[in-house]
Parts: structure tokens; C-alpha cells; sequence
């Protein structure tokens, strides 16, 4: 046990930790999903909860409702360890049935990054009908705790790899660690962190930081490889910025929008898009950013803030979304150009925010 973990205070309540050890302990196959469209923090968490369930012997599989972006490739095994059960026609194989026979033959659940059942997307009746008992370990706000046998929630932490690594530790289990569980976590708590710029300043966050990089974890490469993009995205960020940038200096905000058509005259593929919310946040005097992005039947939002400037309420109020103070999303079933009219029209009541 390496004793500068002894300074990262325990936070699972004892009751729920005491719910999660029987859970595991007694169990033989688990399945573990995320949300739909699955980020970073996402992949890390149920790559990392998969490996060291397997560390203690369980059989465990990861079935996800889409595949990931190409934008996650850095991460090992972000495609080749997960099981996906609505390919979207994106080109990634067609993995339903095997999705499903894995779904209807785990003896426990694990559900990971999301709080309410509808984000695990077409795969929620048959995931949520089995009666196998569900875990949910999440950090977003106001989880549906009616849905799952066991919640453990904790918002104010940085990432879900975050609360995974804390209920490794907690179990008395820190000495299953090894490189392959340490690195899907510290991908997890990179991106969901902005690279470690976003609610990362607690001494215990970089505690937890430190004893991942002791599996030797390789920091430099994985932040080297993260950063690599295909010609296609740097092209499309570069038309974005010059050509879709709004910024509104009176409200100390700004936004980019991107249209289908833009889109496939860029190539765009899943997972390119992302981080583009966090660009304009770079401007000076700009403190709130919002992108949004014409899908099929509706327009996905992502709203970035600064300070005290709560996006999470931008986004339940008016996108049918949610998230954190300083990153929240949502969906808005209307057009483009209506999604970024709602946007600029609610700033002035979020003024009071503004540092």
C-alpha cells in the first residue's frame, strides 16, 4: 500500500460501499454500459471497471448503445473491448444479437457516466427489463435513484474514473491496480477534465492522479496521441471559427453552429466535433460558450462556462439536458437556427453570473 493514498479521504457513504462489495463479491457475470454517444470519461470508466472486475477474477463485458468516435482512439480497446448494440449505420459492424444475448445472460449490471435510464439510448427497455440488480456510479446531478438497486453519486467529483478509482480504493482493492485499469482511468479523467484544466485543483484529484501514473501509465504519449486529428477536423474547425463565430461581447458569450450540410462538405464523422465548445472560451472577456449541431430529428447542444456561470441550468431549462456548472448539454427537437435564437435570448438572465 503506498501510504500517500492515506491522505485521499474516503467518501462513499459506508452503507452503500457495504451494498457495493456484496454486489460484487456475490456476483459471477456483469455487464457494464454508459451513455449514449459516449465521451472520454465514458470508455474510461467502463474499460476500467471491466478490468479489474476480470483482476478479481469475474467475468465482465462492456456492451454500449453507438460506438464511439474516432476521436477516442488513444484510448486502448476503446472499440475492440466494448460490444455495440445499434451501429447507426455509421460503418462500425453490426454486434446487436451478441449485445443482447450478453445483456440477457449477466447476472449483475453496472451502469457508468449517466443518471437517468434514458440515456443509454434504444438499448434502455431491453437493458432496464432484465431483472438482474443494477449499480450505477455516476457524477452527474440528480441521478433517478428508483431506477437502480445501488446508487453511488457524487457530482462534485471531476469524473466518473474519478468515483471508479475511489471504489477501487474504498473496497480495500488499490493493489489490483495495474497499467491497463490506471490508464483507462487517467483517459477518462483527461478529457472529462479538458486535459486537466477543468475542476481538477483538488490536492486529492492529483493524489489519485499521482498513484495512476506509479502503473506507469504513459502520460506524454497518451496526451501526445489524444491530440493527433484527422486533415477533415482541422479543416472544419478552421471554417467554423472563421466563418460561425458568434460573439456576443455584451453577455461575454459565444457560439458556433454546424449544419448537416457543412458537415458532410467536411467529412464530418462522429467524434470530430468535439472540443469545438471549448474554442471560444479561449477569446478573451468571453465566459460562456454554447455549439450546436443539426442531427437528423434534432440539434445536439454543449454549453461551456468559466467561474460561477452555470451552463447546467441553461441546459435543463431550455435544451432538455443538464450536466455541471461549467459543462452541460442537452438535445433541442427544432431547427438550427431556433436553437441558437433560444441561446442568445436567455443570456441577459444569466447575466448576474458574469464576473
Amino acid at each position: 500500500m503506498h501510504s500517500f493514498i492515506d491522505h485521499i479521504p474516503h467518501i462513499i457513504a459506508p452503507e452503500l460501499l457495504a451494498q457495493a462489495r456484496v454486489f460484487i463479491d456475490t456476483h459471477s457475470k456483469f455487464v457494464i454500459t454508459a451513455h449514449f454517444s459516449p465521451d472520454g470519461d465514458a470508455i474510461g470508466s467502463v474499460l476500467g471497471m471491466k478490468q479489474y472486475l476480470e483482476a478479481k477474477g469475474k467475468e465482465a463485458k462492456v456492451v454500449l448503445n453507438d460506438a464511439p468516435g474516432n476521436n477516442l482512439s488513444f484510448i486502448p480497446g476503446f472499440r475492440s473491448d466494448v460490444i455495440i448494440f445499434d451501429n447507426q449505420n455509421d460503418g462500425t459492424p453490426s454486434q446487436r444479437d451478441e449485445a443482447i444475448r450478453t445483456i440477457q445472460q449477466s447476472d449483475a449490471m453496472i451502469c457508468l457516466d449517466f443518471n437517468t435510464a434514458s440515456r443509454m439510448g434504444s438499448m434502455k427497455d431491453l437493458w432496464m427489463s432484465h431483472t438482474a440488480p443494477k449499480l450505477l456510479i455516476d457524477h452527474h446531478l440528480a441521478p433517478e435513484l428508483e431506477q437502480f438497486d445501488i446508487c453511488i453519486s457524487h457530482p462534485e467529483l471531476a469524473a466518473t474514473c474519478e468515483l471508479v478509482y475511489r471504489l477501487i480504493l474504498e473496497l480495500g482493492d488499490d493493489h489490483l491496480l495495474n497499467k491497463q485499469i490506471a490508464t483507462s482511468l487517467f483517459c477518462g479523467l483527461m478529457t472529462d477534465t479538458g486535459w486537466f484544466i477543468f475542476n481538477s485543483n483538488r490536492p486529492d484529484f492529483h493524489l489519485i492522479m499521482a498513484r495512476l501514473m506509479m502503473e506507469d501509465v504513459d502520460r506524454e504519449n497518451i496526451i501526445k496521441e489524444s491530440h493527433v486529428v484527422p486533415e477533415r477536423k482541422l479543416r472544419l474547425e478552421g471554417y467554423l471559427i472563421n466563418q460561425k463565430l458568434h460573439v456576443i461581447r455584451e453577455h461575454k458569450a459565444a457560439y458556433i453552429s454546424l449544419s448537416q450540410s457543412e458537415g458532410r462538405r467536411y467529412g464530418h464523422q462522429k467524434g470530430d466535433s468535439e472540443g469545438y465548445v471549448n474554442a471560444p472560451l479561449d477569446i478573451e472577456g468571453v465566459q460562456v460558450s454554447a455549439f450546436f449541431r443539426e442531427e437528423k430529428n434534432f440539434v445536439k447542444v454543449s454549453l461551456r462556462s468559466k467561474g460561477e456561470y452555470p451552463v447546467n441550468l441553461i441546459a435543463e431549462k431550455f435544451y432538455n439536458g443538464g450536466g455541471h456548472r461549467n459543462a452541460a448539454g442537452g438535445e433541442f427537437f427544432g431547427s438550427l437556427s431556433q436553437a441558437e435564437a433560444i441561446f442568445v435570448k436567455v443570456l441577459p438572465l444569466f447575466d448576474k453570473y458574469l464576473q
